[in-house]
């Protein structure tokens, strides 16, 4: 997902005889200079190199196949939230990935603390949406997902950032039973939940460059009801203190550790990053149209004509301002793609 390819003069003209080569495979599914900002929630981003839709497993091994032994590099994009395109765009291949399939793959009984419960698998393409994927088990009966509601982005991203939710605490990496990927030697693969080395904002594929093409889920039969008030408890939460309505691509910067708390003295030994950036006075701190928040610290939002650069600019005066308060350097959670300086 994450990628910074910087090329030279002689490079990018190799990489654009390449991509008309990669055209003549593809046809009219290929669009070549494609703006990205649309694709993203941010509404940031320069132009792809090349850009295509799939729209079923196979056609996204197809293409990413297809791209790769021409060694043009490959991006997927699934929902656009938790990136930051560079105003330079990005080199090589802008995969859009629009594969939709879910399905039960099947069940068992499960004795836990003397209780009998059962388990069912239920398998996602990865550019499913997780609002839908969500919504889907809650009406099924089916346990694990529920707190995700509200969460934008795919399957796929979310599996990539081992995304959380705290209210109550839940990773989508908990309930992964495996996944089906396209290696970067273009063999599939199913991988166990082991594979992926789950952890707080990361997952193993951000740093092999695996494509993830499906995910099966283990999950727990539930009430439907009592999975909807928690459904309903998340979305609500988010909805009061998360911005609303804008161009912004979901929280900027990673919470820190407890020991990081402890050992800065932080006030009230928080660990959030949107407290320390609250009580850092970073609030409405602005660089053009690109803005912090007002109603959570974490947000930045593009007001209307904001670049990338602008972003960058005010991520950076955010982290010296807490690492000048509270001694804490913070790391970004939004992914950088493209070309930055």
């Amino acid at each position: 997902m994450g990628t910074t390819i910087c090329l030279g003069d002689d490079a990018i003209i190799s990489m654009k005889s390449t991509i008309e080569e990669l055209k003549e495979v593809l046809g009219d599914r290929l669009h070549i200079n494609v703006p990205l900002a649309p694709y993203t929630t941010l509404k940031i981003g320069g132009l792809a190199d090349a850009w295509c839709e799939v729209h079923s497993v196979d056609d996204l091994v197809e293409v990413a196949t297809a791209a790769r032994i021409r060694n043009i590099p490959v991006t997927l994009l699934g929902g656009g939230s938790n990136v930051l395109i560079s105003d330079k765009g990005i080199r090589g291949l802008v995969i859009k990935n629009n594969t939709e399939s879910i399905s039960m793959r099947g069940a068992r009984g499960k004795l836990s603390a003397g209780k009998s419960e059962r388990l069912v698998y239920v398998e996602a393409d990865s550019g499913v949406v997780m609002n839908k994927l969500v919504r889907f088990t809650c009406d099924e009966g089916l346990a694990g997902l529920e707190m995700h509601l509200g969460l934008p982005g795919t399957v796929g991203g979310a599996l990539y950032m081992n995304s959380k939710w705290m209210r109550p605490e839940g990773y989508v990496g908990d309930v992964v039973y495996q996944a089906e990927i396209l290696d970067e030697k273009n063999i599939r693969r199913i991988v166990p939940n082991s594979y992926f080395q789950f952890g707080y904002d990361y997952s193993s594929i951000q740093k092999t460059h695996d494509i993830v093409l499906r995910v099966v889920f283990v999950l727990a039969q539930s009430d439907v009801k009592h999975l909807w008030q928690i459904a309903n408890a998340s979305i609500a939460y988010r909805r009061q203190t998360q911005p609303q309505g804008v161009r912004s691509p979901g929280c900027t910067f990673r919470n820190i550790s407890a020991a990081q708390a402890l050992i800065s003295s932080l006030p009230e030994g928080s660990t959030s990053a949107g407290f320390l950036l609250d009580h850092a006075g970073v609030k409405k701190y602005c660089v053009r149209d690109a803005e912090i928040s007002n109603v959570h610290a974490n947000f930045i939002v593009n007001k209307g004509k904001a670049t990338a650069d602008d972003v960058v600019q005010l991520i950076n005066r955010a982290k010296e301002q807490v690492k000048r308060q509270f001694g804490v350097t913070l790391e970004e959670e939004i992914v950088r793609l493209g070309e930055f300086s």
